[in-house]
């Protein structure tokens, strides 16, 4: 199954296996985690617990780990400093050390906040990112951008801390809401856009988008990796968002904006961004609302 390593510093690899849930402890072995201390903190929501919460703490305890979780409630609303003190609590109760791993199971709000929270929590603690969504798997558990929303504005605090593994099972999408499949299409089609113009080929020939059931097993695969591939260049070339990255967040301007003012309810974050790469598409000065062009310029 195809593995993509990410070249930061310290590397990562991204590994795409279906039906590799139940793998995930051996995984994490095998990435060097659990050596000193054998206690791990899931941190999910109630609804990909119900589905995924036993298959995952199975894992690994087979592996050796010791998990406990912790449960938030599912939603962007929700990405704030109240759920990230709950998640410092969980630290604290359970006697997280800084060899400790935290783990993200779960879509982008809770891949955010759980980073977030390795990221300060003991000034660093490892981070394993399994994420559950589409939108997650093609862009935000990869990369290290972690954060919650401040009131008037999304993800204004954060940090990058790259994750020691990013562990995806494209299976889980089976169980993903039909609108979060759908709109999660338009971080796709950005990659399309902005890097690869092979993928936005592949996304031009298939009958329809707005679903898993219209994707043949080949043709999901090849779009995760073909965007965990073009994340993981643009990254690897900038880590901290000094130039080139900034290519990422086409779209994202005025899709931020939207959430932000109608207050994370009424649009997905797929949507919204989908909104934001038309209106940049027809501006006069398109790069106003994307990247700069000495990003592009560098692009392949």
């Amino acid at each position: 199954m195809p593995t993509i390593t990410v070249a930061t510093q310290p590397s990562y690899e991204i590994a795409i296996t279906p039906g590799g849930l139940t793998q995930l402890g051996a995984a994490m072995v095998s990435a060097g985690l659990g050596t000193k201390s054998r206690r791990t903190l899931v941190i999910s929501n109630p609804q990909i617990w119900h589905f995924y919460g036993d298959r995952t703490l199975k894992s690994l305890t087979a592996a050796g780990f010791e998990p406990e979780y912790l449960l938030l409630p599912a939603g962007e609303r929700y990405k704030n400093a109240s759920s990230l003190q709950k998640i410092y609590d969980a630290a604290l109760h359970h006697q997280l050390e800084r060899s400790s791993a935290m783990i993200a199971l779960g879509g982008g709000v809770i891949g955010d906040m759980a980073g977030f929270g390795a990221a300060t929590w003991l000034r660093g603690l490892p981070i394993v990112q399994v994420p559950t969504s589409l939108l997650a798997m093609v862009d935000s558990a990869i990369g290290g951008k972690t954060g919650i929303n401040h009131p008037q504005g999304k993800n204004l605090i954060g940090a990058f801390h790259q994750p020691r593994l990013v562990w995806m099972d494209p299976e889980v999408l089976q169980t993903l809401p039909p609108r979060e499949f759908r709109t999660a299409m338009a971080e796709v089609i950005k990659y399309g856009v902005i890097w690869d113009v092979a993928l936005f080929g592949l996304l031009e020939s298939l009958p329809r988008l707005d679903g898993m059931r219209y994707l043949a097993p080949d043709a999901l695969l090849e779009i995760l990796t073909r965007c965990a591939q073009a994340k993981a260049q643009v990254v690897a070339q900038d880590e901290k968002e000094g130039g080139l990255r900034a290519i990422l967040n086409y779209g994202h301007t005025i899709g931020h904006g939207i959430e932000a003012v109608t207050h994370y309810r009424r649009y997905t974050h797929g949507e919204a961004v989908a909104l934001g790469m038309v209106a940049a598409g027809r501006s006069p000065k398109p790069w106003d609302f994307g990247p700069p062009r000495s990003a592009i310029a560098k692009t392949p």
